[in-house]
């Protein structure tokens, strides 16, 4: 079976759960810069931070397990810094943090341009476990990449962290009324445990981007996941499956390779974030301005 000149391939395919899982894994990110009360946008610098880190600790150590905590590191100190400059500031929180994430943006762009760098050429890729009947299978980034195991159990656990545990309402209740006084409770302390809380959900994110485009890593994919989470109406399980319509454009990306035309490729690339707009057309409308929930409004002494 061809499509115009080039045959078509189901390899590419294999690439939605990874797609899937960064995007599911930013959107949780995304939702603990709002509910702290800082901007969602922020989650998108965390996870080109982390890139940073991922890229330069592997062609420093050459260790990947150092390479994941230099990039932990990376997106934690980001985060930190910029919730520290917003409110020194006083800043617009979405102009601020937009601002702020173009740094490690650039710096990104700039590193992946000045050559290549050993976690891309690494085989098997950095992080897969070897020694399974996998190696060198399509299955092995799947099957044999603990990370994409992983990203479940971790949007779980933020979910219900943010949601089910006396941290998680006393930071949705600060990030709303950050005057909110509380005993023996910290507003600054819960919501910059937040942002350093979502910085690390980017790092397994970052990690799989560059694990699925070596070479080529990707930018704007915490815009996306921003925009599921508003179209979602600030709800996990909402933000996870509006994320699947962006995984899948952007899986099927090399198939626009496949009609040989340079404006398919252009549309193809746009395509999520056309979708994501759409979304926010028709499933936000007036929800764009995060509402507070019953329960921050509870008498503090109950917090």
């Amino acid at each position: 079976m061809t499509l115009g000149l080039a045959p078509i391939s189901w390899v590419p395919l294999l690439n939605f759960p990874i797609e899937w899982a960064a995007l599911s894994l930013l959107a949780g990110g995304c939702l603990y810069w709002e509910r702290a009360g800082f901007s969602g946008i922020g989650i998108e610098g965390c996870a080109a931070a982390a890139m940073l880190g991922l890229i330069l600790g592997f062609e420093w150590t050459g260790h990947y397990p150092l390479a994941v905590a230099l990039a932990a590191g990376c997106a934690v100190a980001f985060a930190l810094a910029v919730g520290a400059l917003l409110q020194i500031l006083k800043a617009d929180m979405a102009i601020g943090s937009f601002a702020l994430s173009l740094v490690p943006l650039c710096g990104l762009g700039l590193l992946a341009r000045s050559g290549p760098f050993a976690i891309f050429g690494a085989k098997p890729s950095p992080g897969i476990v070897t020694g399974t009947v996998f190696d060198g299978t399509y299955a092995e980034d799947l099957i044999a990449n603990p990370l994409l195991l992983a990203a479940p159990f971790l949007v779980a656990l933020a979910g219900w962290v943010l949601w089910r545990t006396p941290f998680g309402l006393r930071t949705r209740a600060f990030g709303e009324n950050p005057g909110l006084r509380v005993p023996r409770s910290s507003p600054t302390a819960h919501r910059f445990g937040a942002l350093a809380a979502a910085s690390l959900l980017a790092v397994p994110a970052a990690a799989l981007l560059l694990g699925a485009h070596p070479g080529s890593p990707p930018a704007g994919l915490g815009l996306i996941a921003l925009g599921c989470v508003i179209a979602g109406r600030w709800s996990f399980v909402a933000a996870i499956l509006l994320a699947v319509g962006p995984a899948l454009l952007r899986t099927g990306r090399p198939y626009a390779d496949a009609l040989a035309f340079d404006r398919v490729g252009i549309a193809a690339e746009m395509a999520p974030f056309l979708l994501v707009l759409l979304y926010l057309v028709f499933l936000a409308r007036r929800a764009l301005r995060l509402t507070p929930t019953s329960q921050s409004r509870l008498d503090p002494d109950t917090l």
